[in-house]
């Protein structure tokens, strides 16, 4: 399982970045980022970062990796 506490106080731009670069979003670098989407004080530039990898997700570029689950 995915230990998402190594993404803590991580910047976005890392976190894009990193998805950018790798073509994936893994489920902790989601859930940082769904972290940063619900607060209310977002820079300009923050804004404009997840506009980046919302369309990056919407053109393909990104996938959304799934956690395999134990059977």
């Amino acid at each position: 399982m995915f230990n998402t506490s190594q993404f803590v106080g991580k910047n976005l731009e890392v976190l894009v970045r990193t998805a950018l670069t790798n073509g994936e979003l893994t489920p902790g670098a989601a859930l940082a980022i769904e972290h940063y989407r619900q607060k209310s004080n977002l820079t300009r530039v923050e804004q404009r970062q997840l506009q980046i990898l919302d369309h990056a997700i919407a053109d393909g570029c990104i996938v959304a990796i799934q956690p395999k689950l134990a059977s």
